[in-house]
């Protein structure tokens, strides 16, 4: 009897003990959770190309203070600067920029002027891209976005038309340079993009059974968009084509019209990608 009592006594000990520990446990709140930081990237570049340093790239929270700057190179004369394609308000060469959540493209313009009269245009080169209008309905005779020295002339050829299309002249910058199809094109100092622009001509067969040919047109091209080696199939072959293409600028044995499968104007990566995906979808 004694030692129940006993048992009793302990057990009750221990509830008050509890109860009272649970009165007592007061722990503090949870942490307010942490707001995510995200980082936007700030490019720094210079046209032309080459023509002086840059320094502020990086990828930023917003909010952050980043020293933008440009130094040129000899020959070459700090003119403005441009953000995101549109003037900036910045008139010197060094400035703090704060950064935001967004598109943050920078770029020093600078204009070439030699001490020397004669003196070379050494480092100055922009891009050459080459497109017609409507897009696709032709070749040329180089490649669209190859770096060409400034200031110097380059041949533009036009060297496969769809048969519906005919040709009505080549354009720059809304304005018309000339009719001839072949013609030597002097270079400037930004990048620029030549249009050759074409008419769709009236569906006018020689006869009712051969709607094949109307007055005017020419070949009709039978290889598939991507068959960059006109091999009849488009396949690896013509990506590994594409991407020599883009790397070398060598079109040797090659079509250009067909190598820019997207229709863009231009052949890059994303011609690559297109070649690719009708390949294996044809799988």
């Amino acid at each position: 009897m004694k030692r129940l009592s006993f048992i009793l006594c302990c057990l009750l000990l221990l509830c008050v003990g509890s109860m009272q520990a649970q009165g007592d446990f007061n722990p503090d709140p949870p942490a307010d959770p942490q707001t995510p930081v995200f980082y936007y990237p700030l490019t720094v570049t210079c046209t032309p190309e080459g023509g002086a340093y840059v320094s502020g790239n990086g990828n930023y929270a917003p909010g952050t203070v980043v020293t933008v700057s440009t130094s040129p190179k000899a020959g070459y004369n700090f003119n403005h600067w441009e953000l995101n394609g549109a003037t900036y308000e910045a008139t010197i060469t060094s400035f703090s920029y704060t950064t935001v959540a967004g598109q943050m493209d920078f770029v020093a313009v600078y204009d070439f002027q030699p001490n020397d009269p004669d003196e070379p245009f050494m480092d100055a080169k922009s891009r050459l891209y080459l497109t017609s209008e409507p897009a696709g309905v032709c070749t040329f005779n180089r490649t669209s976005g190859a770096w060409v020295q400034a200031d110097q002339y380059v041949s533009v050829d036009i060297t496969g038309v769809d048969q519906l299309y005919e040709f009505t002249g080549w354009y720059l910058n809304g304005m018309k340079l000339t009719d001839e199809q072949a013609f030597n094109h002097l270079m400037g100092f930004h990048d620029e993009t030549l249009v050759a622009h074409f008419h769709e001509l009236p569906f006018n067969p020689s006869s009712p059974a051969d709607p094949s040919m109307a007055e005017g047109q020419t070949d009709v091209q039978t290889h598939a968009t991507g068959d960059t080696n006109e091999d009849g199939m488009v396949d690896v072959a013509d990506a590994v084509a594409v991407i020599n293409i883009y790397l070398t600028g060598n079109t040797e044995g090659l079509n250009t019209g067909l190598a820019d499968a997207n229709g863009d104007g231009v052949i890059d990566m994303a011609d690559v990608v297109y070649i690719i995906n009708v390949y294996l979808n044809n799988q």
